[in-house]
């Protein structure tokens, strides 16, 4: 270690290594067996799994993402935040992991793409002066979007999708509505055409290393460079054009990694929320009420989404850059963490029994916190908030699956559901009825 004095990050909560000579802090490596993330991903009720975890480990539990894979599951709120807020020595750069240095599995496991190591970091890959540089065009570019624009602009899409199965009385909602949902809405809302959108958004969507990533780079450069002159109806840029001209960046190749970062979260992020929503509102007869009561209601109930089913499981990776003793565990340099926000609701530490407790308060962590918080967690809002209304406003759908038939994508960071099938009473209007 570089410092044998060296305590737990949090003040006031940890001794210094070699206090206790009789007691040998943890290492990742230590255990023969833990908890694999795919049991985690798998499981119905994760706030259990977590619980389990806790109990054994405390609030930093070893786990598996393949075999020979290791990393720390953090599910404790207070160690939570101090990473976030970079008071441990930890970086957002995973070409430091240490699985890159030995025989680890292959990094096409979608368990371990958020791991690998990239030629050009993207700004959620990026710490202090350089991530600062890459987050302003973003800050900027979304922070003058409409919230009028972006409610319009949904619910147009969101009608669209639907008109295109509401009369046959049976979909797959993740499939016809979720998964489409972002590049329409907030390709638009970026400026985007509709074609450039889908381009942009399934370069985002292909891994982020090798030969797809920079062909991905390629294609989104060449589409900013038709954005740069892109103008609003009233003579302003489109958010699309501020980033592809913003003087932050140092190059095209730049700017088209700031939108690839964007969008590939973006649209995770919106797909889950959304779908974990619609999944509660189709299992959960309270829920479905809350959600149908109005926008008062619908923000309730999205709040309670990410405190009941959390759409986000974990934020992006963190690597230790050096060792250091937390909570009996020795983190060691090159380690692996993951900040699993999707934890704390089931963390009685920050919630009470009753089944709303925590709505309303910003301590899931959802959107993150510190220098790589989420830049737009209220345009998430209006964009996840309108489609959830539109789809209950134009339809009444039943679940033809038992929910424990459910299944979630293999994604450590974003509870995806892979289907929602459901059948509705097929709607006799015209589609030309929904249009603005």
């Amino acid at each position: 270690m570089s410092s044998s004095t060296m305590i737990d990050g949090i003040a006031g909560t940890g001794d210094a290594v070699g206090s206790d000579p009789g007691r040998r802090p943890l290492k990742l490596e230590d255990p023969a067996t833990v908890t694999t993330i795919t049991e985690l991903i798998a499981s119905h009720d994760g706030g259990a799994v977590h619980a389990r975890l806790r109990e054994e480990w405390g609030d930093m539990a070893p786990v598996e993402l393949e075999p020979g894979a290791r990393a720390w599951l953090v599910t404790g709120y207070r160690t939570i935040v101090a990473m976030a807020r970079g008071q441990l020595p930890l970086t957002m750069t995973t070409g430091t992991w240490s699985g890159h240095e030995r025989e680890a599995p292959s990094a096409d496991s979608p368990l371990l793409r958020p791991l690998a190591s990239v030629d050009r970091p993207t700004v959620e890959q990026s710490d202090g002066s350089r991530h600062s540089r890459l987050r302003t065009p973003l800050d900027d570019a979304l922070g003058g979007i409409d919230d009028a624009e972006v409610t319009r602009t949904t619910r147009a899409r969101c009608d669209k999708l639907i008109d295109e199965f509401a009369a046959t009385g049976v979909a797959d909602l993740v499939r016809e509505y979720v998964a489409p949902m972002p590049h329409l809405t907030l390709g638009a809302v970026l400026g985007f055409d509709a074609r450039t959108a889908q381009q942009v958004f399934e370069a985002a969507a292909r891994p982020a290393a090798g030969r797809d990533a920079v062909s991905a780079v390629h294609e989104v450069s060449f589409l900013l460079t038709g954005q740069a002159a892109a103008r609003r109806a009233d003579g302003t840029p489109t958010p699309a054009g501020r980033l592809a001209r913003h003087a932050a960046y140092e190059s095209t190749a730049e700017a088209a990694l700031g939108v690839l970062s964007l969008t590939a979260t973006a649209a995770l992020g919106l797909q889950a929320w959304l779908a974990q929503t619609i999944y509660l509102s189709l299992t959960d007869d309270r829920f479905a009420r809350r959600l149908a009561g109005g926008r008062l209601g619908t923000d309730e109930a999205l709040d309670e989404v990410l405190w009941t089913a959390p759409p986000v499981s974990a934020l992006a990776p963190r690597i230790a850059v050096d060792d250091f003793l937390l909570g009996g565990k020795l983190v060691q340099r090159g380690d692996a963490l993951l900040l699993a926000v999707g934890a704390l609701g089931s963390d009685p530490s920050i919630r009470g029994e009753g089944p709303w407790d925590g709505s309303g308060s910003s301590a899931h962590l959802t959107f993150g916190l510190g220098a790589h918080a989420c830049p737009a967690p209220h345009l998430a809002r209006l964009i996840v908030r309108t489609a959830a209304e539109t789809l209950h406003r134009r339809l009444t759908p039943t679940l033809t699956l038992r929910p424990e038939e459910l299944r979630w994508a293999p994604d450590f960071r974003f509870r995806l559901l892979e289907s929602l099938p459901v059948v509705f009473r097929p709607e006799q209007s015209s589609p030309s009825e929904h249009e603005l």
